[in-house]
């Protein structure tokens, strides 16, 4: 495992990938951008190409880039090494060897539960008479053969008893099968469980990485409802977090540099048979950060295809908002002759290709449709034009705001003055899409002043001569006494032609990851220091240090005496009072 990790480091900038998921700016040696993982207006998610490490002050998380996965995408260390495999261009063989088998974890169960369900409906359609049924409507709806298979399309039979007792068979649990939305209860309490999917098409849906992880199972009979039952979340599921089809096109969406997406499970399948391999669906939920963060992970062009009424507009408009927030550049196809993308594709075929290609610009696609619903030369045409563009121009990039609202103008003769005054005086709704991802003020973990000083001390080992002169053992807590010492043993030894620190052995080496963070800290605040600088601030900083154990010590010296007078000590009460007047007399 050592090596694919280490080949995966070598690949992979750090900096770079985690640039596709927080805006990083170059602060000196480091790299500082907003907190992914908690709300704060002030930056303090740090990334050290140098270290290879990231680090937040404001959550205390951090790590290498695998932690950044696990942490960033939800998933577990030997998931995270094919995530950045797949993104470095390595092939992993057999993911399994990387995991021990005491390592295995409850959600193997729950993958191994979903994979031979998905056996048992594929089995069903090929080899009962109502599969034949649903095999016939999957061809009359055109799908392939090979796309069928590809898929792992399948079958749930009208029968209250199939697929449990075949599971429990196969030693898959109760438990793993009612919250995996396979079978219910008959009533509160009862032990007694059946089917849940009948009479359904089943629709496997795959995790990132191809894993079966939940179904979707479509109505086979009019009055049957609802007409798509989907998997209940759970350990290995989660909708808001996933994408359908992401697993078959994330390497043409790698190869093309763009993804198209699409809304519910036909839409996408039916493109990618004719062609259109870069092709991803939500399905059941409207789409949500954890996906556009999944998309931005392979590439930064989205264009949009969803349906063309209404609520499918409302959909494309809040995808924009969330995309733009991440930064991405967003197309929109809005020419299917009222159709969705898979009865399109039916009627049209390999001309869907020509469609996505045609795609036009949002923002310029949206100006251009709400000109054409309004009467700009109406007091009342204008004020719901503004109404609805003013929020996609708040939270643009200046540059980019100044083209589109070229554009608008132009298009609406309203001033271009008097619509960056509207911007600027517009405030978004809290529940507005295009907030999600704003970020407010939170809590700072505090880094204390011996920490800063062992810190500076570690970036700047030419100063710890001076460092010498104005502390003592005695001025630290046990931990950074304790570096202090190792820094004082190592300056010993070498002191006629010391020029920086060792990391390779004893306390340095086995607190690297602990020290590198106090660092990466030290490095921010203090980049910019010269020698003679950071010296001023040393001294500066022992003094308060000094400052800060006296303070702490009388605090407790007067509690002290409380204790000892209530006790009636009156020895430990005078010794106290000395050292009290000796303190402050200093």
């Amino acid at each position: 495992m050592a090596d694919i990790v280490e080949d995966i480091k070598s690949r992979l900038d750090i900096v770079s990938y985690i640039s596709s998921y927080v805006q990083l700016k170059k602060t000196g040696r480091n790299f500082k951008g907003v907190c992914p993982f908690h709300s704060e207006k002030t930056p303090s998610f740090i990334v050290s190409p140098e270290k290879q490490i990231w680090h937040c002050f404001g959550c205390s998380k951090g790590g290498d880039l695998f932690a950044f996965v696990k942490e960033a995408d939800g998933v577990s260390f030997v998931e995270a090494i094919q995530i950045l495999a797949d993104k470095a261009g390595l092939k992993v063989e057999k993911l399994s060897k990387f995991e021990k088998k005491e390592d295995k974890s409850e959600k193997d169960d729950y993958f191994h539960a979903h994979e031979l369900a998905c056996e048992f409906f594929e089995k069903k359609l090929y080899d009962t008479k109502d599969g034949e049924k649903v095999l016939k409507y999957l061809k009359n709806r055109g799908l392939k053969d090979e796309t069928i298979k590809d898929f792992r399309l399948g079958f749930a039979p009208d029968e209250y008893e199939l697929l449990y007792p075949y599971l429990l068979k196969k030693g898959i649990k109760k438990e793993i099968m009612v919250k995996s939305g396979f079978a219910s209860s008959k009533g509160i309490g009862d032990d007694k469980i059946f089917d849940k999917y009948r009479a359904r098409l089943m629709i496997p849906i795959f995790d990132y990485m191809g894993r079966i992880c939940g179904f979707g199972g479509r109505a086979l009979k009019e009055d049957q409802m609802p007409k798509y039952l989907n998997s209940p979340d759970n350990i290995v599921y989660n909708k808001s977090r996933l994408l359908y089809g992401l697993s078959h096109a994330k390497k043409y969406i790698k190869e093309n540099d763009g993804v198209v997406l699409v809304e519910g499970y036909f839409d996408m399948i039916l493109p990618y048979q004719a062609g259109v391999k870069n092709i991803v669906a939500t399905s059941g939920t409207a789409l949500t950060q954890d996906q556009v963060r999944l998309i931005k992970r392979l590439t930064q062009n989205v264009t949009t295809c969803f349906d063309t009424d209404s609520a499918g507009f409302e959909a494309t408009k809040r995808a924009y908002f969330l995309l733009q927030n991440a930064e991405m550049n967003v197309k929109t196809v809005w020419q299917l002759d009222k159709k969705d993308p898979a009865d399109y594709v039916v009627d049209h075929g390999e001309k869907f290709l020509d469609v996505i290609k045609a795609a036009k610009d949002f923002v310029s696609f949206y100006i251009e449709k709400l000109v054409n619903v309004n009467d700009v030369s109406q007091l009342e045409g204008r004020k719901n034009i503004l109404k609805e563009v003013v929020p996609i121009f708040k939270n643009m990039p200046s540059t980019t705001k100044d083209f589109y609202i070229r554009e608008f103008s132009e298009k609406t003769h309203i001033s271009e003055v008097s619509l960056y005054d509207d911007i600027e005086k517009f405030k978004l709704p809290f529940d507005h899409p295009a907030r999600e991802d704003n970020l407010l003020s939170g809590n700072s973990v505090k880094i204390s002043v011996a920490e800063i000083i062992i810190a500076v001390l570690l970036n700047y080992p030419s100063i710890f001569p001076k460092a010498l002169e104005l502390l003592k053992e005695s001025d630290f807590e046990e931990y950074e006494k304790n570096v202090y010492n190792e820094l004082l043993d190592q300056y010993n030894s070498s002191r006629t032609h010391f020029k920086e620190w060792s990391f390779d052995a004893g306390l340095l080496a086995k607190e690297r990851e602990k020290v590198n963070v106090k660092m990466l800290y030290v490095e921010d605040k203090y980049d910019e220091f010269s020698v003679e600088a950071i010296t001023v601030e040393l001294e500066k900083l022992v003094d308060r240090l000094k400052k800060d154990s006296k303070a702490k010590r009388l605090k407790n010296i007067e509690s002290e005496i409380k204790e000892a007078e209530k006790a009636g000590e009156k020895n430990r009460m005078l010794a106290l009072l000395m050292e009290q007047q000796e303190m402050l007399s200093k």
